[in-house]
């Protein structure tokens, strides 16, 4: 395919104009002198033919003393029936602008005031004129002074036939076109050839550039000249070359990295899966606390010890099976009991670091179709997150509402929050604000991970106990057949 605004295009576009102005300027000028010489010409032939007239006009006024009309008559007519192909009017002034002599008799004795007669009568030397009339039409008047050797004066008007001139003129100006528009064609093919033939090797090398292949070891073969396009095709191999190496670099880092990629991927999964056994194992280490302190209500701590079991053999599970979404089966399960159910897990923590909870269950929840296990795992970590960002003495304060089709807990705690700078990352993985050796980073990102798979969605705000605070919202039931994916 052709390409838009080639150089070959714009090499011929530019000289084209440019040379067809430097020819504009040279045919104004070789116009304009051929046009002076050849007006000097005829101005030559016309002085000579009024000099002609003038010699026995002024021997017959100096023979007869004055101005002798019939005479005077009578040559201007025989004068004029001898150039009658040239000459369209002759007339002799005398003194005033009278018309003493006229090719046209009835003019005789007329007064003439015009500007070619002043100019002819005032002159001392001969005038030359070009004009058009509106009786002879184009006309190349030349007029002289007469009585230069007599006291008496005048002056002879002779009005020749301008169109040798102007056919003179015209063939001139069309053999200058000519000329110049053939010299234009000529060079603008010259220029041509030469655009075609530098721009030949560029076409080369665009075409071995598109054919160039990165998957073999050796450059392609460009054309080696001693121009620029030589130099050209020269850097671009050393390009070349460059890039097959790179490519080969880039190849052998790319295995690297995929095998770096897959030792990565498998520490975050053993970190992920150690970070989500850890929360159960803290509920399971609770549980055994509250079994030694009540014993009133082992039903309930048996019930808590066995979900924390469950979690665990979840959690291997998915590990085992290498499904890392998988968050456990639907059915449906009391929302507020399983809020109670995570704060019994923590509730050790509560106690022992004396925290305040404030608890505002919202009794008209019905039912929920959803994953408890993952629900339950999600609010743990979110728990545990707001413990430790109280450290010991504070308040975290728990709420389930209804919104629409949707059911939410929100938890708040009096800590110190959510830096704002952290807030747009809190949710990747490894991003902890906790010190060294008490956070993987891992708590958010595992519960959005599962309550984005159960169809719902975390939120972050400040708290108004001054700290962060968390809202978790499902839906109520969610469309999937057997298990989350």
């Amino acid at each position: 395919m052709k390409p838009i605004n080639s150089i070959h295009d714009k090499l011929v576009i530019r000289i084209g104009l440019s040379l067809s102005i430097v020819l504009l300027i040279l045919f104004f000028a070789i116009m304009t002198s051929q046009k002076e010489a050849i007006i000097a010409k005829h101005r030559t032939v016309a002085t000579t033919m009024v000099q002609t007239a003038i010699i026995p006009i002024n021997d017959a006024l100096y023979l007869a003393g004055s101005e002798n009309d019939d005479f005077l008559q009578s040559f201007l007519k025989n004068f004029v029936l001898e150039y009658q192909d040239e000459i369209k009017f002759a007339l002799i002034l005398g003194e005033g602008g009278r018309v003493i002599a006229h090719s046209d008799i009835s003019q005789i004795n007329e007064i003439y005031s015009d500007v070619y007669s002043n100019s002819a009568l005032e002159s001392l030397d001969p005038q030359f004129h070009i004009y058009r009339d509106n009786q002879f039409g184009g006309v190349m008047e030349i007029s002289a002074p007469l009585g230069l050797i007599t006291l008496s004066h005048g002056a002879v008007r002779l009005g020749l036939d301008s169109k040798p001139l102007e056919s003179e003129l015209r063939s001139t100006m069309l053999f200058i076109i000519g000329m110049i528009l053939l010299t234009l064609v000529l060079v603008i093919f010259i220029v041509l050839r030469i655009s075609r033939s530098v721009t030949r090797g560029l076409r080369h090398t665009a075409e071995a550039i598109d054919a160039i292949d990165f998957q073999t070891s050796e450059p392609l073969e460009l054309l080696e000249t001693d121009d620029e396009i030589g130099l050209l095709n020269d850097r671009f191999k050393r390009l070349q070359e460059r890039l097959i190496n790179t490519r080969s670099s880039m190849e052998i880092t790319n295995k690297n990295l995929v095998q770096t990629e897959k030792l990565a991927a498998m520490g975050r999964m053993a970190a992920g899966v150690a970070h989500e056994i850890n929360n159960p194992l803290m509920g399971l280490k609770n549980c055994l606390h509250l079994l030694h302190i009540d014993p009133e209500n082992q039903a309930d701590h048996i019930r808590l010890l066995k979900d924390g079991f469950d979690r665990i053999e979840i959690i291997v599970s998915r590990l085992l099976e290498g499904a890392r979404k998988k968050t456990g089966t639907i059915k449906d399960y009391d929302f507020n009991r399983s809020v109670r159910d995570v704060l019994n897990l923590v509730g050790h923590r509560l106690s022992k670091e004396k925290i305040i909870t404030q608890v505002h269950l919202n009794d008209t929840i019905p039912p929920v179709y959803n994953n408890k296990s993952g629900f339950e795992e999600a609010l743990l970590n979110i728990c545990m997150n707001a413990l430790d960002a109280i450290g010991s003495v504070g308040t975290i304060h728990l709420e389930t509402e209804i919104r629409g089709s949707n059911v939410a807990v929100i938890v708040g705690d009096s800590g110190p929050g959510i830096a704002s700078e952290e807030r747009s990352r809190m949710f990747e993985p490894f991003v902890t604000s906790k010190e060294v050796g008490k956070g993987t980073g891992l708590g958010l990102y595992v519960s959005r991970e599962i309550i984005g798979a159960m169809g719902g969605e975390i939120s972050y705000s400040t708290s108004d106990l001054g700290g962060a605070e968390f809202t978790i919202e499902l839906p109520i039931r969610i469309e999937i057949d057997e298990e989350m994916e």
